[in-house]
């Protein structure tokens, strides 16, 4: 999930800015789908590394964690981009932020291959079968 969340992701984002250089409705709405998608492939992958790694008396509360971060990650771009507006258009903010937003899945993504939780997620669900 993860892996697929962090190709689909920055491949919908460039669509979005994309569409903004081509507005045609039927490009808007599929980067944004395709973008969607990949966050969703991105959120769940994290919930099922998050909770696969936690010990079982500390999941609940890693995985509270977990949501805290999301709603800041969900939060504070839209805070920053409002910041970035006074000072570039609309094109280039939303360039700037796919890119750091698409570089900072693949970083997580990254993060989470070397520490290994993606293989454990993957060990701990062929287990409970």
């Amino acid at each position: 999930m993860l892996v697929t969340g962090a190709v689909v992701f920055p491949l919908g984002l460039a669509l979005v800015a994309l569409s903004l250089v081509h507005p045609t409705l039927w490009l808007y709405l599929v980067a944004f789908s395709i973008a969607g998608i990949g966050a969703g492939a991105l959120f769940k992958g994290g919930v099922g590394t998050a909770s696969s790694v936690a010990l079982p008396d500390s999941r609940a509360g890693v995985l509270a964690m977990f949501f805290v971060s999301c709603y800041a990650g969900m939060g504070v771009p839209p805070v920053l981009f409002s910041i970035v507006l006074g000072h570039l258009t609309i094109e280039a903010a939303v360039i700037v932020f796919a890119a750091a937003l698409s570089v900072g899945a693949a970083l997580a993504v990254v993060a989470a291959l070397r520490t290994g939780a993606v293989g454990s997620t993957r060990r701990s669900h062929r287990h409970a079968r």
